[in-house]
Parts: structure tokens; sequence; C-alpha cells
């Protein structure tokens, strides 16, 4: 009995999974920073996706992509990282201006999959800002306080903007490995970047968290 149960509701599952609408778009996230006065910015492209809610009312959904890097020159490389915010970023930004609540996904998701634009992000929906001391040694890795970024870089360097884009470009590839070639070995040797985080997540601090994925879902595929 129970066995047919679970039957009858995997094959529920698929055939939902089968039929349901999925919205998706490829979105540009661009860091500004000042540096003695100038303007340095970087960019980059993931894709995020949203199908219909299933039978159990779970909304499925997905990204991928790499982090936005910009290069400071002589001061450093700062990352904006990617991760579960990357999906909910956009919902964040726009659903005002689109005139549906956040928890509207029925018309909020194909809304934005139809926007084209761009809006500044607001401070607090801003992704994880991250650096090292040393690009060779993942050890080295240092949050970035985007309301001090000189903390990280030095005297003369702030942060401008940070600006989403609902866009037509590809997804960016290949651009942090670039920079950070020791990610995918790292990735498969150890969870975090920094070795030995605390045993559970909740002791944990956002730069103990971070893993090779946030830099890129594209390492292991």
């Amino acid at each position: 009995m129970l066995r047919g149960l679970a039957l009858i509701l995997a094959l529920s599952l698929a055939a939902c999974g089968f039929l349901a609408d999925v919205w998706e778009w490829n979105q540009k996230l661009t860091v500004e920073v000042f540096v003695d006065g100038k303007v340095v910015s970087g960019s980059a492209v993931s894709h995020v996706w949203w199908q219909e809610a299933n039978a159990l009312d779970v909304y499925p959904s997905g990204y991928n992509g790499e982090a936005t890097m910009v290069d400071l020159g002589p001061r450093g490389k700062l990352f904006a990282l990617i991760g579960e915010q990357t999906k909910y970023v956009a919902q964040y930004t726009l659903h005002d201006e689109l005139g549906y609540t956040r928890s509207d996904y029925e018309r909020l998701l194909p809304a934005i999959a139809r926007f084209r634009g761009s809006r500044d992000v607001s401070h607090d929906r801003y992704p994880l800002l991250v650096t090292f001391t040393n690009l060779s040694d993942p050890t080295t890795l240092r949050k970035a306080d985007p309301e001090n970024l000189a903390a990280a870089f030095g005297p003369g360097v702030s942060l401008k903007v940070i600006r989403l884009e609902i866009t037509d470009e590809k997804v960016t590839e290949g651009i942090v490995e670039r920079y950070l070639p020791w990610l995918e070995a790292v990735g498969r040797s150890r969870s975090t970047l920094i070795p030995n985080p605390p045993k559970f997540l909740k002791d944990a601090s956002d730069i103990q968290r971070v893993n090779s994925g946030d830099f890129s879902t594209e390492l292991f595929k």
C-alpha cells in the first residue's frame, strides 16, 4: 500500500515537472568602484531559472554562472560572489516596479523574464564581497565591507554602485578561473576555501562558509 502511494506521488511529481512552466533569464551584475577618484568596474552574466510549483507547492529553481570580479590594479581584486541570493536578487530589485509582491511568483517571475533594463541593487541585497591578500593562497580570503572597502584595499577605494541588468547577453565563463586557477583543485579537496571551519554552520562566519562554488558553478562540469 505504502509503496503504491509512493509510486503515485513520484509519478505525479514527475508529471508536474514535465508539464510545468519554466521562467528563466540572464542577469548581469555590475560592480563599480571608486579608486583614487576614478571608476573601475567589472561585470558577470549568470542564468537563473524557476519552475512553477510542484505537487508539494515547492518552486524548483537554480542558477549558473560565476562571480563578478573587479580588477583594482595594485590594490587587488574584488569579487562579488554568487550563491542562493543570485536567484532572488531580481525579485527584490524589480518587484515594486513590476507591480507584484515578492511572493506572487506566478506573475512576478514571468514579468522578470520579459523585463529588459538595469536597476541599482539595494544595499541589503548586495552579494558577499571578498578579496585575497594573496591570490595564490585560498586561505588568505578576506571579507570586503561594501561600506568600507578602504579597510581591505587602502585609502581612496570605495563602492559606487552594484547594478543588476536583465539581459540577452551570454553567461560569463572562465574569467574568475583565469585569476584563481586553483579553484577546482581546492573544491575537490575540501568543502571550504579556509580549512577546518566550525562543525556547525551556525557557528561559522560568512568567510568560513565560502567554497569554490561561490566563485563558479561550472568548475566540476
